[in-house]
């Protein structure tokens, strides 16, 4: 089957038009926003805990938006019983998470961009850290919409998306007091894209831990697109 712009960009009108109509996800977006205006003012202006906060921060919004956003929207879909029309209509797995995650994308990456201008950050660091975030996104939106996908409705992408999320952002605040977490958080994007980014910001030398931390990333995206299209498949057939 060829890939359809017409039915991604069916799709993502689609998704802008409900957006507006669901106060659940609005009030998700705005979160990371809120915590980022009381943090900026809360803390004081050393590097070290500007640094910190503002990579708890990134990990609220790398779970709440990128990963429990998409995982809402699509189960929003079952909710409907629309889900079932357009994989009836041929719509591929690539066609409905392309559509379904360019407004989840989007809103990540601006919301990352006024977090990084409201803290404060070096604006000669802004290509870098936006490259470096939108890889981390990708990773989490596969794997929210996978939750999505699972859920029967937007009330239990909850409960079933929640311990992965938390992990993912917790894990890495834990590493450094603890060998095991550390190790664990090795594994994940998050704690990855933590090290990318305190590299960039304090101009340190990128060693050769920098295809590690990237390589970390682009395999949790393989991960997340092969079990995305596996559950999308069962569906289908189901």
């Amino acid at each position: 089957m060829t890939f359809s712009i017409r039915r991604v960009s069916a799709l993502t009108k689609k998704e802008v038009k409900n957006l507006s109509k669901n106060i659940n996800v609005l009030v998700l977006c705005a979160i990371p926003l809120i915590f980022c205006f009381i943090y900026s003012n809360a803390f004081s202006e050393s590097q070290e805990i500007k640094m910190a906060v503002f990579n708890h921060l990134l990990n609220i919004n790398f779970t709440i938006i990128s990963g429990t956003l998409i995982a809402m929207l699509i189960a929003e879909e079952k909710e409907k019983n629309t889900l079932r029309t357009l994989m009836l209509a041929g719509v591929s797995p690539l066609e409905f998470l392309s559509g379904k995650a360019i407004i989840a994308f989007l809103i990540s990456i601006v919301t990352n961009t006024l977090m990084f201008f409201i803290i404060g950050m070096e604006i000669s660091c802004l290509g870098q850290f936006i490259l470096i975030t939108t890889l981390a996104t990708v990773s989490m939106i596969e794997f929210g919409a996978a939750i999505g996908l699972i859920a029967e409705n937007q009330m239990s992408t909850g409960t079933i998306g929640t311990p992965l999320f938390l992990l993912i952002s917790l894990i890495p605040s834990f590493s450094r007091y603890n060998n095991i977490f550390q190790e664990v958080a090795k594994l994940l994007p998050s704690y990855n894209m933590d090290v990318l980014l305190n590299r960039i910001f304090y101009n340190e030398a990128i060693n050769i831990n920098f295809a590690y931390n990237i390589s970390v990333i682009l395999i949790w995206i393989i991960i997340g697109t092969g079990i995305f299209a596996y559950i999308y498949g069962k569906k289908k057939l189901d």
